[in-house]
């Protein structure tokens, strides 16, 4: 018997997905190929993850009654992290004289040698990776076949994105699958919304770090009001952080009747954040949540700290994770799945006022690695960021320094905007705050997030 298991999150199972599985049946003359949906994965969290009953009633109904295919609960069901060894054991001992392959998607295929008792599972069963037409892969692992399946543009992140949005589906997955989607209103900002109320109904007394951005201000909305008396918001006042964050989060606490401290974290005076290294973030983070635990340990029972970390956090280079690791920092939204997509449309759903804000991270995000941190560099950038959007209207605006230049970076769309007279009178106010920035111009490249962070770094997940 030739028996293939197609693992994954399928998170939902979509066309791709059953197009993949039915090329590899053909290509491998399979008997009889099971859909075996991931619980969660060893190697890394993946809190974004349906509920798994969710995930195989859609399995279920994706395969309908083709005698090829069938669906099996194994790692939905297994408590804890799944672990592909243990999987493979349990199909071999049912079916101890079966050809049994394991296919991989082609994007896990360089970490193959980073599973558990690779050695053992390589003698349990073989490999062979699924790799759509016109993919360039790495050549890694020779020796484990390539399958070459249509290539289909569908993604399970683009069919979640589109139920964010309330947009069909009924294209990219089955229709009884949408069908279920809809019904269940899975990943929908409703579904979500109550995700994360369930996780911070879990949470006691609790100190929400509200930085003013939106993530941060949806968190400490909702927290506040599922539970006022248990929630006090905390804000670190700092030249690092914009006089406008501020101003929104004493506004929205009085519109809401927050219990708000207004703190001082005290990075200023660290050296070791000053001088703007690789892991800045951390020391800024550090000194943070160090200041929060005094506010914390003087609530009834102890309170837990929370961040607006989101999944979309995951996947860059955040040092200030490390701190919150350190500090035993929760993050709903990681722990619910959500990202800033996600965040803005239940922002949206709430009508809150700022689910359109654009991401405004700390002033000291603008300065180059290894520029030193200055409280005047940090009133400099403020100063001629507000000097663009007040000539211009643009909304996303970075004035980045680097050493004594500043440089201006803006959107493609919006780039002829930045014209050398507004970039003068950006300079002229920005060298009112810090005379030493000599100079002005802007980047010849449009924005990006995080262009300012340069050095070699590791991986950071919470």
């Amino acid at each position: 018997m030739r028996l293939g298991l197609f693992g994954g999150k399928l998170n939902p199972v979509h066309l791709g997905h059953l197009v993949a599985a039915q090329a590899a049946a053909e290509a491998l003359a399979l008997d009889r190929l099971v859909f075996v949906p991931a619980g969660r994965p060893m190697l890394k969290d993946s809190p974004e993850l349906a509920d798994g009953t969710a995930r195989l009633a859609m399995l279920r109904l994706a395969v309908g009654i083709n005698p090829l295919y069938d669906v099996s609960d194994i790692e939905v069901a297994r408590p804890g992290k799944s672990v592909t060894i243990d999987t493979v054991r349990r199909f071999r001992a049912e079916y101890p004289d079966a050809e049994i392959t394991f296919l991989l998607g082609s994007d896990v295929i360089d970490r193959l040698h980073l599973w558990r008792e690779i050695d053992e599972l390589r003698r349990l069963c073989r490999f062979a990776v699924l790799v759509r037409a016109g993919e360039d892969r790495p050549d890694v692992e020779p020796d484990i076949p390539r399958l070459h399946v249509p290539a289909i543009d569908i993604s399970s992140t683009v069919l979640r994105a589109r139920c964010l949005k309330h947009q069909a589906v009924d294209f990219l997955t089955p229709p009884p699958v949408a069908d279920y989607i809809e019904r269940h209103a899975l990943y929908s900002p409703t579904a979500l919304l109550q995700q994360l109320q369930a996780v911070l109904n879990g949470i006691g007394p609790r100190v929400v770090c509200c930085s003013g951005g939106v993530d941060s201000m949806l968190l400490a909305t909702v927290a506040h009001r599922l539970a006022p008396a248990e929630t006090v918001i905390a804000h670190a006042i700092s030249p690092a952080v914009p006089d406008e964050a501020s101003a929104r989060v004493r506004s929205w606490a009085e519109h809401e009747g927050w219990k708000l401290e207004q703190v001082s974290s005290n990075e200023f005076a660290d050296e070791r954040y000053l001088a703007n290294p690789v892991n800045r973030c951390y020391f800024c983070k550090s000194h943070l949540y160090d200041t929060l635990k005094t506010i914390a340990a003087e609530m009834p029972r102890g309170a837990i700290m929370l961040s607006g970390a989101n999944t979309d956090d995951l996947g860059e280079y955040r040092p200030g994770l490390t701190a919150a690791a350190e500090y035993n920092v929760r993050h709903p939204f990681v722990e619910t799945g959500i990202n800033k997509a996600a965040i803005r449309a239940i922002a949206a759903q709430l009508g809150l006022p700022f689910a359109d804000l654009p991401a405004a991270p700390c002033l000291a995000s603008r300065v180059y690695t290894g520029t030193r941190v200055t409280p005047e560099r940090m009133r400099a950038i403020e100063a001629a960021e507000h000097a663009i959007r007040e000539a211009t209207g643009v909304k996303v605006v970075r004035a980045r320094v680097r050493e004594s230049q500043m440089i201006v970076e803006m959107l493609e769309s919006e780039r002829n905007l930045g014209s050398a007279a507004v970039l003068a009178e950006a300079l002229r106010r920005a060298q009112s705050a810090e005379p030493g920035i000599a100079g002005i111009g802007l980047d010849p490249k449009p924005y990006r997030p995080g262009r300012a962070f340069v050095g070699e770094h590791r991986d950071n997940r919470v």
